[in-house]
């Protein structure tokens, strides 16, 4: 089975938690009917039509569309696809399922003619028509619960004899009574002999297909794209509907290799849908659904909705939940459980289950009694954490049932969301979520290597992380710069921004938000945090200025060097003890601080600033107190030394003091931010890490206009315009928006648990990681995991390569190499951390790849005592860490 989802998250929807009193008044607003609730009042709706995460490669392709009116190349590109999956040659495109059954209602439904199938779905559209529509009887078959007793259909059709022109038949059965291969063969034998056609509605035939390969002997070895194919010798025309197995929003087809009935389809398409190379589908949909075709018949696409469906399962039955479970989800039979003389148990059991959690499940088509619940899982919608706990959801009603009043039928609908309730609201109670507060929106799939070809890669990059291809790896942990999933907000900031190259919007957007969030006057934006870093050193730093800092980052370092200036480490001593549980191992020490503020005075020197990192990433992405920001402030402002901050993590270490002090336990992530920047005197940011954006950063200074006109001089001479510093519009749109969602509690706090979800896998597993676990990444500590590797043979650079071999998981260096060499020595520095850094981009993976990535390492760490060092074979001047390429060391 699946350890992981067979791909990264690319976008994310938000998720919004209501309170018991506001879902409440959402359910009387509606009468009680869960389907007419607006999809802004639900935290997590249950269906699976049109809910699907698209690919990237699908939202790519809604800005291909052609929307020709006729011979649409998008057409075409259908065409092609369906022919290649399910050996159809004729395609008639429509805006879904209805709109091809009211298209075989309209070509067959002669007078004097019914039609019959295994799902009421078609009843009603059938009655319009002004014809009968008859119920196939199943036979007791515990395999496959759908099968069509044979000897009633036969005498069925005898007895209506040329008058059923076709048998439409779900191949899944309403999603949890399938079908087997050998019975629907059997059943076209039959209607043949009776000149009736047999139509599958084949919307979920993936997860079917499925069905039949675990399920039956005979299919076992057979790859799923044979099943799915088989089935065009069964059916002569194929209904599918888009919204399901192929991932669209919306769309369908029509598909045969009838000629003449491709002709029919064709003359009726421009009646009811549209031309017969659109029918009632965009160009840009009909791509969506042309790329969806092709991923949903990939295996592990298969395996990961059959993975989720039995984990949901499975936690129901752990529960006691009385279920059957379908194609893609659940099926709850209420009237079974509850009382309910009226038949109306599925629409009370759906509206506890709203009351108490805000989870939607949706009963739609035509009103019955006795309904079945559907409790559908969207594909690639949701991680294995949220449907855990909204099995939980499900169990604490179920477990409240005899709690639950009934619910009564205020009028005589005829579909379900025609329908009006009265309830006396029982007391439930609620289920609170602790899930991640956003489902995905699209994904990007991920390279899948093997272990030989894992290592090949590895040495074809030289032993560096850095130089291997994205399309090699299967979790990426090199950084969190710039690699965040986007919200669906962003996007749309993205896409609504102008672009120019005087002022815009988005450019005075970002700089209103971000004095907002940070509290500072002045605002100057660059393409990425290196660019400010680069012109604070310039502006700020002579030769032979010291720099205190707490510990040292690579480019801020480099930049600083470059100006001439020297830095001194004045972090305390617990940060370079990687065993230490010392809560803020990013504080500056004041002792040290002033031994260096000493220091420069008696050597006639200057301090040029003070480099303060919030959450410092080289010490294991550590915090800094709010304490220790008040005193190194204290300490500096009578003594006319700025406090400059490097900003990049200050969100993560707002939550970390929101967490650990207790003074700030009930203060709001965003308010303690701003206190923290009200003690510094400017900041340098990349925007690409806690702010949520892809490109974008900035230099801030609080008050001081002269260092904001002289920032904007450099400005101009190395990165672009006042007004956007080489940064797109559309990126500062995103950028302003990522500002917002940074500091929303619920966000950044389950950014630090599933970082500290990481840690505690691996603690658990005895692996050595620097401790406590910090906010952006987990540390592994190389020289207590490879103790046998001298520093200068670079353990922490081994490491992380042999990482990438064992599991697909890309990490980073940060020791020996990317310290570098001392200049007056020419030696390596040997710092006291040598470290693995397994980066967590934020938003992008789940908890099951948490577990996948800890599980890997521990099978790595039993390895340990055969993996030898690296000899460097290239090193470049700078940064080498970079671009420095590496081989084993022999013997």
């Amino acid at each position: 089975m699946p350890k992981h989802e067979p791909h990264k998250i690319k976008s994310v929807r938000p998720v919004h938690f209501f309170s018991l009193e506001e879902r409440k008044k959402f359910l009387e607003e509606v009468e009680f009917n869960t389907g007419l609730l607006p999809d802004s009042q639900i935290t997590f709706d249950m269906t699976t039509q049109g809910t699907s995460a698209m690919s990237q490669d699908q939202v790519g392709a809604l800005f291909l569309g052609d929307e020709a009116y006729a011979g649409a190349r998008n057409f075409y590109h259908l065409t092609e696809a369906v022919s290649d999956i399910f050996g159809m040659k004729h395609v008639c495109p429509v805006h879904n399922k209805y709109g091809g059954l009211k298209l075989l209602c309209s070509i067959f439904l002669s007078k004097d003619k019914a039609a019959a199938g295994n799902t009421l779905f078609p009843k009603k559209t059938v009655e319009y028509f002004g014809r009968n529509y008859h119920y196939l009887e199943l036979e007791n078959n515990k395999s496959y619960p759908g099968n069509i007793d044979l000897n009633m259909a036969t005498e069925f059709l005898e007895k209506n004899k040329g008058k059923i022109p076709f048998l439409y038949i779900d191949i899944t059965g309403d999603g949890y009574r399938p079908l087997s291969l050998q019975n629907l063969s059997e059943l076209k034998t039959i209607a043949e002999s009776f000149h009736s056609k047999i139509i599958c509605d084949i919307s979920c035939i993936v997860e079917w297909a499925y069905f039949i390969k675990k399920n039956d002997n005979v299919y076992h070895t057979k790859p799923l794209s044979s099943i799915i194919s088989s089935i065009k010798d069964i059916c002569s025309t194929f209904v599918f509907d888009a919204g399901q197995d192929a991932m669209s929003n919306v769309g369908g087809f029509l598909a045969t290799n009838d000629p003449e009935d491709h002709e029919h389809h064709q003359n009726e398409v421009v009646v009811y849908e549209g031309l017969h190379t659109y029918g009632g589908m965009a160009g840009r949909t009909m791509e969506v659904v042309s790329i969806g075709l092709r991923e949903m018949v990939r295996d592990s696409n298969a395996e990961w909705t059959a993975y989720q469906i039995d984990r949901f399962s499975e936690s129901l039955e752990q529960k006691e939940v009385p279920f059957v479970k379908g194609m893609n989800g659940v099926h709850l039979f209420p009237h079974t459980f509850m009382d309910d003389p009226e038949g109306h148990a599925a629409h009370a059991f759906s509206a506890g289950l709203y009351l108490t959690s805000g989870v939607r499940t949706h009963l739609h088509g035509s009103y019955e009694k006795n309904s079945a619940l559907p409790i559908l899982i969207p594909r690639r919608s949701f991680m294995n954490s949220q449907l855990e706990q909204i099995a939980e959801a499900v169990s604490l009603v179920f477990k409240q049932k005899e709690n639950m009043s009934s619910i009564s039928l205020k009028n005589t609908p005829e579909f379900q969301h025609e329908a009006k309730w009265d309830w006396s609201i029982p007391e439930l109670n609620e289920y609170n979520f602790s899930c991640e507060p956003y489902t995905v929106h699209s994904i990007e799939n991920v390279g899948i290597k093997t272990g030989k070809e894992r290592e090949e890669a590895m040495m074809e990059a030289g032993y560096n992380t850095f130089l291997l291809k994205s399309e090699d790896v299967t979790i990426d942990f090199l950084t969190d710069s710039g690699t965040s999933a986007m919200s669906i907000a962003q996007w749309m900031s993205y896409l609504s921004a102008r672009e120019t190259p005087a002022l815009s919007d988005a450019y005075q957007e970002v700089v209103d938000t971000s004095q907002k969030i940070y509290g500072h006057k002045y605002v100057i934006l660059t393409h990425q945090g290196r660019a400010a870093e680069h012109i604070m050193s310039q502006m700020f730093i002579q030769p032979g200025d010291y720099v205190p800092g707490n510990m040292y980052f690579t480019t801020t370092k480099l930049h600083q060097e470059m100006a001439g200036g020297i830095f001194v480490d004045v972090i305390v001593d617990e940060a370079h003890q990687t065993t230490s549980e010392f809560r803020w191992k990013g504080n500056i020490d004041l002792n040290k601080l002033e031994d260096a503020v000493s220091k420069a005075s008696g050597e006639n020197k200057r301090i040029a600033y003070i480099s303060y990192e919030f959450n410092v990433n080289m010490a294991g992405g550590q915090p800094v107190s709010m304490d220790n920001i008040k005193d190194v402030y204290a300490f500096c402002r009578p003594l006319d030394i700025p406090v400059f901050f490097d900003a990049t993590r200050c969100a993560e270490n707002a939550c970390f003091i929101q967490r650990k002090d207790p003074h700030y336990a009930e203060v709001p992530v965003a308010d303690i931010l701003l206190e923290m920047f009200r003690y510094g005197d400017g900041a340098t940011i990349s925007s690409k890490k806690d702010m949520l954006s892809n490109l974008s950063g900035s230099l801030m200074f609080r008050d001081n206009p002269e260092w904001y006109k002289k920032g904007l001089a450099f400005l101009q001479l190395f990165e672009g315009p006042h007004s956007s510093g080489g940064t797109s519009a559309g990126d500062m749109a995103a950028h302003a928006q990522g500002l917002r969602e940074m500091v929303e509690d619920t966000y950044i706090n389950s950014r630090i648990d599933q970082t500290e979800y990481l840690g505690e896998l691996l603690i658990q597993s005895g692996i050595p990681i620097v401790m406590p676990p910090g906010g952006h990444a987990i540390f592994l500590d190389a020289r207590r995991f490879l103790p046998h590797v001298d520093q200068d043979q670079f353990p922490a650079q081994m490491l992380a390569a042999q990482i990438f071999i064992e599991t697909g998981v890309r990490a980073m260096e940060r020791g020996n190499v990317s310290k570098g060499r001392d200049p007056q020595t020419g030696e390596n520095y040997r710092p006291h951390l040598e470290l693995v850094r397994l980066t967590i981009p934020r938003r992008v993976y789940t908890r099951d790849h948490m577990k996948a990535v800890a599980e890997g390492i521990k099978q790595l760490y039993k390895k340990r005592d055969s993996i030898q060092g690296l000899k460097l074979t290239y090193e470049p001047e700078k940064l080498r860490f970079f671009q420095g390429r590496f081989k084993k060391v022999t013997g």
